[in-house]
């Protein structure tokens, strides 16, 4: 099917774009029946997140109902008449039909990211957009929200001595035709995505162009680059105790440096054995693929670029590999709420690089990382801010009882006997053989099972020589279990 652009603010939307899209954080479906001070709390939440567009005359099921004329003006003045401050917007009209096939029209509103003030309701009431719903801020993080004003902004700052033979022109290109439009669009979408600002009647390129485009970003930016450490053993040392054994430095597009990092990364990625559910022994990789892959697409997209000598500093050790991303963790988000709540410091990086399908909406991205860190029987990441000005994920491996020198001497063992094990055995032993320890309280959660009937299996593995206690007492808390090493 052929693409038609509907919009001339935003080349990328169709009409069928517009039923079919999946809502979230840049793209809502409004029906002419919400209440105008409903709608004016989405584009307080727009305004305040990440910008996007809010289509009215679209019922959430896609269908096209359209926008009646005499509804048409209470939506064109609803920011009026209810926020405080209106924000930067563009209301389009799309003339179309609707689902019978009767002439109607759609309201389109193009909200762009409010970088200098927070737009709430004139009852001091302010939203934010986190994924695909409108959260109502709290005071406190209405407070927060307020600090990060100045530091969100900076993505859309001009750099004065940019022009556009700076853009890298065959990855513009390859951006367009992931979008679906043609080449000669090229210069619209770069608008449209914020990348571009209007100065003295000429466009000028933002930081933001720079990052995702530029030929040589670090040419304006010396400090938006990655460097990849790789360290044998599980410290750093120094001097004769020297143990660094790679340093890669990547300067790139913020699209091809995760690209290239993503390489980088996998080819020093080691291989250790886990007992599958089948009784055998299989290779599996040190950690997750899509959490240290989140690890690196997250510190490049949220870092804050506007901390100048510092660089997003990749770590890897033999037990564990650490992200550290230049800039305390944006706005509402804390290291307590990170797994549930969304912000973007850089709204049009993230929303460029989700255009690339390296970032993921609904902060399932992060969700993801403690549910494979967990399937990996591997402890939850860690995020922390070491120094109050940088972002730290550290992912640890279970190198102590993976590794493939500890596993052999149970392998056939246990092949030997898995046919002879119950259902319930059979998954006690296979949470045991992929945990460097177990205890009872955790085998419990994990079968789901009363904490006798665990107990029962257990004693039957331990009198068969396959499992092992580890305990001082009969009711010992600090009790665990092992894989009995033959």
């Amino acid at each position: 099917m052929e693409f038609i652009s509907i919009s001339k603010f935003d080349p990328t939307l169709s009409l069928d774009k517009l039923q079919s899209l999946t809502e979230g954080q840049y793209f809502e479906r409004k029906s002419e029946k919400i209440a105008t001070k409903d709608f004016a709390h989405q584009l307080s939440a727009f305004a305040n997140a990440s910008g996007g567009v809010i289509a009215v005359g679209v019922e959430d099921d896609g269908t096209i109902t359209g926008v009646t004329a005499e509804h048409e003006n209470d939506f064109r003045k609803a920011a009026i008449d209810h926020l405080r401050f209106p924000p930067h917007m563009e209301i389009e009209k799309v003339l179309c039909n609707d689902t019978n096939g009767a002439p109607c029209s759609i309201l389109l509103f193009h909200i762009r990211v409010s970088p200098d003030e927070i737009i709430c309701m004139k009852n001091g009431d302010a939203y934010l957009r986190i994924g695909d719903t409108s959260h109502k801020l709290t005071p406190q993080e209405f407070t927060a929200l307020e600090y990060s004003r100045g530091i969100k902004s900076y993505e859309s700052r001009i750099i004065p001595d940019a022009t556009m033979d700076d853009l890298d022109e065959n990855l513009i290109r390859q951006y367009v035709e992931i979008l679906g439009l043609s080449a000669s669009t090229a210069l619209d979408v770069l608008k449209a995505r914020g990348l571009l600002k209007r100065e003295a009647g000429n466009w000028k390129l933002t930081v933001a162009a720079i990052l995702l485009f530029g030929r040589h970003p670090t040419q304006f930016l010396p400090s938006a680059r990655i460097r990849f450490l790789r360290y044998e053993g599980l410290y750093a040392g120094v001097g004769i105790s020297m143990n660094l054994i790679k340093d890669v430095t990547i300067e790139k597009p913020l699209s091809l440096a995760i690209a290239e990092g993503q390489q980088l990364l996998k080819s020093q990625m080691r291989e250790f054995q886990r007992l599958g559910m089948n009784g055998k022994f299989v290779r599996v990789p040190e950690y997750p693929d899509f959490a240290w892959l989140e690890g690196l697409v997250n510190a490049v997209t949220h870092r804050d670029y506007s901390i100048q000598g510092d660089y997003i500093r990749i770590t890897m050790y033999d037990d564990r590999i650490e992200f550290r991303s230049p800039g305390r963790l944006p706005s509402i988000v804390t290291v307590e709420n990170i797994q549930n709540t969304r912000f973007s410091r850089n709204p049009v990086i993230a929303r460029v690089l989700s255009d690339f399908g390296w970032v993921r909406e609904l902060n399932e991205g992060v969700k993801r990382i403690y549910v494979d860190m967990n399937n990996f029987f591997l402890d939850p990441p860690v995020f922390s801010e070491p120094n109050g000005n940088t972002v730290e994920l550290e992912l640890k491996n279970n190198i102590a009882a993976r590794s493939l020198r500890n596993i052999e001497s149970c392998a056939a063992m246990l092949e030997n006997i898995w046919s002879k094990l119950s259902a319930i055995d059979r998954q006690i032993v296979f949470y045991i053989a992929n945990m460097e320890r177990c205890t009872p309280s955790e085998l419990t959660t994990m079968l789901g099972r009363t904490r006798p009937t665990v107990s029962g299996h257990v004693k039957k593995l331990i009198e068969l020589g396959i499992v092992e206690e580890h305990s001082t007492a009969v009711n010992d808390p600090t009790k665990y279990y092992t894989i009995r090493r033959k």
